[in-house]
């Protein structure tokens, strides 16, 4: 073998190992971006499951708000009618007795 390639054989295989090596690390980070591509779509999925149930009890309360503000205005307008009621009673009266 010529004394410039007796090294070749040798540098060869180290490249191969190398290669391998290479190849096997390919290999572990592909199975890492597999195992967190899964676990961000359980997290994605928790979070929209969480996110669901958050819409669910805001329109709960806003449902809830509106019943209580429809109570609490029919409550008023009825003591404002009762209030509006004496209060024609007493103009009534008050005109009956300026007529006198």
């Amino acid at each position: 073998m010529d004394e410039r390639n007796k090294d070749l054989p040798l540098i060869v295989s180290e490249i191969v190992i190398e290669m391998h090596e290479m190849k096997e690390g390919i290999q572990e980070m592909r199975d890492d971006m597999r195992g967190m591509k899964s676990a961000i779509e359980q997290m994605a999925s928790l979070m929209l499951k969480q996110q669901q149930h958050t819409n669910h009890m805001f329109h709960s309360l806003m449902e809830e708000n509106r019943k209580n503000t429809e109570f609490m205005v029919a409550a008023f307008r009825e003591e404002a009618q009762a209030t509006r009621q004496r209060l024609d009673d007493h103009e009534g009266r008050i005109s009956t007795l300026e007529t006198r």
